[in-house]
């Protein structure tokens, strides 16, 4: 026989004293501390090390990843560069593409040559394309393309392989720079220029 509960009767509910963690906001936790901080705060230490700036909950530590990325850009193997191949600065979105815009970017930020840990970048060429695989849907089981189209893929594959890079990314190799980039006027002015550019820093 089916069990039957009346919904006034003292066995359908009753009065309990409840004791756990409650955020901020009110929402009950039970003996989860770890949910109910987590929710009711906005910032935290950094775990791996205390002594770095605090974070937001749903960020991460920007000084544990500048000291990983340094880390990673000392371990790297050192090349002369070529003169040609793209450059990208360490743990930026800045490139360059020659002495020019790197000398540039030293007078601009008042840092000199060798201060900057510049990656060589590896080329993006296009790739082929295999016009059977790109109609692969299209074509019947072991069939093959029609011969103009497939003439008309091989004429675009020779383009393809002389095509120059699309784009750059960062390599594992660093970059060593040939010296006389700056004058040695314009390395002297930048020395001048650090300390002013922190004492206008330090009055703002």
């Amino acid at each position: 026989m089916k069990e039957i509960v009346m919904y006034d009767s003292p066995e359908a509910a009753s009065i309990q004293t409840l004791t756990g963690w409650v955020d901020r906001h009110g929402r009950f936790w039970g003996d989860d501390e770890h949910m109910a901080r987590w929710c009711g705060s906005t910032h935290q230490k950094c775990e791996r090390n205390p002594e770095h700036p605090i974070r937001e909950n749903r960020g991460y530590c920007e000084a544990c990843r500048d000291e990983r990325q340094q880390a990673l850009y000392m371990a790297m193997e050192r090349q002369p560069w070529d003169g040609d191949t793209i450059l990208h600065l360490h743990n930026t979105d800045v490139y360059f593409q020659d002495l020019e815009s790197i000398r540039d970017h030293c007078l601009e930020r008042h840092v000199l040559p060798e201060e900057l840990q510049l990656v060589v970048c590896n080329p993006v060429y296009p790739e082929e394309i295999d016009g059977c695989d790109h109609f692969c849907d299209d074509l019947p089981e072991d069939g093959e393309l029609p011969s103009e189209l497939q003439e008309a893929f091989d004429r675009l594959n020779e383009v393809i392989r002389k095509s120059p890079p699309l784009s750059w990314f960062p390599g594992e190799i660093a970059a060593i720079l040939p010296d006389g980039i700056l004058t040695a006027e314009e390395r002297h002015n930048i020395e001048i220029a650090r300390p002013e550019a922190a004492g206008v820093d330090d009055k703002s």
